[in-house]
């Protein structure tokens, strides 16, 4: 998009928006009537004082001479995504040209699709879209998932089985993904957030209304495995009544499995440690959170860091606090800690600390982390210095989350996903919808100490939510109570999951380039 600054021969064309991807084009229902008044034209030329969402632009094509008062001035309009996203206006002066236009562009976007479904790096699977609003369903309805869905998580029971937990407003639904149908509810506990399994105890945790929980897993499971000489693991809240905990984390350090969790404190974030214990040994232990089943929480020290944060990151010996403009790499050890990049460190790269919102931190390789905010991303080696030059990635969009499937990068926004090769930085595939989050980023699953389940890149590791309006399988299921005749049609949610494709090949070889990369000149990547 340029604008003409001049006039006469002087006239030049100054670029004023970036060229808009294909990937993030759609064009708009061509039945808008055709512009019979210039001053209508002039005044559409002009850019809205509410948003870009409103601005039109025309070009200097269209003369504003007598003989053209009365000329029809043909619309061709389109959205883009991005961070530049808007609606935009342009117009030909004849409908035939118009018409043109929309042909080549037409297959322009329907070519780059074609080109990214064939190379695409992940592909989209629904696991469930039999979903509904807590209003507009009944209470118990088979397979049926109501409320908002906030938390997804894939794990073994005891049997064996491959299962999903789905956490929403409403509740937990635990099932099988490959019949959507055997998804049932199993905790009824109102505003679930957070989902975690450690599968070496046997016991999930979860968020519920502010208030933490664990839960055995045969208590929500059944199965013939069940250890007779081990009483079920019932319900048990591991949070004070009086602390309204806003997230939680589970991982491992130093041969230890822990739980941390954050509550306010004024302007603090605190925080607390629980250890998972199996057997009554006691070192230096403030107090023991016992339940029946005999397993124990060792209470640790708590720590707090004068800040707001809104997640926790295990890192391979250290934690890793987000705050709103900086990470916190914190040592359980000492609870030493050290903020990370310096703030004059992006003021040189041209960033303003204050306004990058800081959302993930990956290591991609021994001594080398990316870090991502919610507009870029920035290498740093282990001490938090720039690793690399340049050592920004500019996203298309603006994340409000990322995930990491070695080799690629994950951003998602609320339109699309943007996956980017960790290497070259490069776009490697975009996947769009509406209101798209994350439900699952591959954490939240503690095995036993020396197991790993992504150590092969085919393994799916990330779940989504795709909203729509289709409500057709869901009103033909219900009884008319709660189908046509309600009062309001209730937003589906598509629960997704993100398969790697050949693209990602089998561990040791190459892998694949981005779609903007040469394979010869891609370095490869190395963990």
């Amino acid at each position: 998009m340029t604008k003409p600054k001049g006039r006469g021969d002087d006239v030049k064309y100054v670029v004023w928006k970036p060229p808009v991807r294909l990937e993030f084009l759609s064009l708009a229902s061509p039945t808008v009537r055709p512009v019979q008044r210039s001053n209508t034209l002039s005044r559409m030329m002009r850019p809205s004082r509410d948003s870009l969402d409103s601005f039109e632009h025309a070009s200097d094509a269209f003369p504003t001479t007598a003989s053209h008062i009365h000329a029809n001035y043909h619309p061709i309009s389109f959205q883009s995504l991005g961070k530049s996203a808007g609606a935009y206006t342009l117009y030909a002066p004849t409908q035939d040209e118009r018409d043109e236009w929309r042909r080549k562009m037409k297959e322009a976007v329907a070519a780059t699709k074609a080109a990214q479904a064939e190379n695409s790096v992940f592909s989209v699977e629904t696991i469930t879209s039999d979903t509904a609003s807590s209003q507009d369903t009944p209470a118990h309805h088979p397979g049926l998932v109501t409320g908002r869905i906030s938390c997804t998580l894939p794990f073994a029971a005891n049997d064996g089985r491959e299962l999903i937990a789905i956490g929403s407003e409403d509740g937990v639904w635990i099932g099988d993904p490959r019949y959507p149908e055997s998804i049932q509810r199993v905790i009824s506990l109102r505003l679930v957030t957070q989902l975690a399994y450690l599968s070496a105890f046997g016991f999930f945790v979860f968020l519920a209304d502010k208030s933490l929980y664990a839960i055995g897993i045969e208590s929500v499971v059944p199965t013939n495995n069940e250890d007779p000489t081990r009483p079920p693991f019932g319900l048990q809240k591991l949070n004070d009544d009086d602390k309204a905990v806003r997230f939680f984390s589970v991982g491992r350090q130093d041969r230890r499995t822990l739980i941390l969790y954050m509550v306010k404190k004024g302007l603090d974030s605190v925080f607390r440690v629980l250890e998972v214990l199996t057997t009554a040994r006691d070192h230096g232990v403030l107090s023991i959170l016992q339940d029946s089943a005999g397993t124990r929480f060792k209470v640790g020290r708590d720590f707090f860091i004068p800040s707001d944060s809104y997640d926790l990151l295990f890192l391979k010996s250290k934690v890793c606090i987000l705050c709103p403009s900086r990470f916190e790499i914190m040592d359980l050890s000492g609870f030493a800690s050290v903020t990370i990049p310096q703030e004059d460190d992006l003021r040189r790269l041209g960033k303003r600390p204050a306004s990058s919102k800081p959302i993930a931190m990956f290591r991609i390789r021994e001594g080398e982390f990316l870090l991502c905010y919610d507009e870029y991303g920035l290498y740093v080696d282990k001490r938090g210095d720039p690793s690399r030059s340049p050592p920004i990635i500019e996203w298309e969009g603006v994340a409000v989350h990322a995930a990491w499937h070695p080799p690629y990068v994950l951003l998602f926004g609320d339109s699309f996903i943007e996956v980017r090769h960790v290497e070259s930085g490069r776009l490697a595939q975009v996947i769009t919808g509406h209101a798209v989050r994350c439900v699952w980023d591959g954490r939240g699953v503690v095995r036993p100490e020396g197991q790993d389940e992504f150590d092969d890149p085919r393994t799916p590791r990330i779940h989504a939510v795709l909203e729509g309006s289709e409500t057709s399988a869901i009103s033909t299921r219900l009884s008319p109570q709660f189908g046509a005749h309600s009062r309001s049609v209730p937003r589906r949610q598509h629960v997704v999951v993100l398969n790697p494709t050949e693209r990602l090949v089998v561990p040791g070889t190459r892998y694949s380039p981005s779609l903007l990369s040469v394979a010869d000149t891609l370095p490869p990547y190395v963990p």
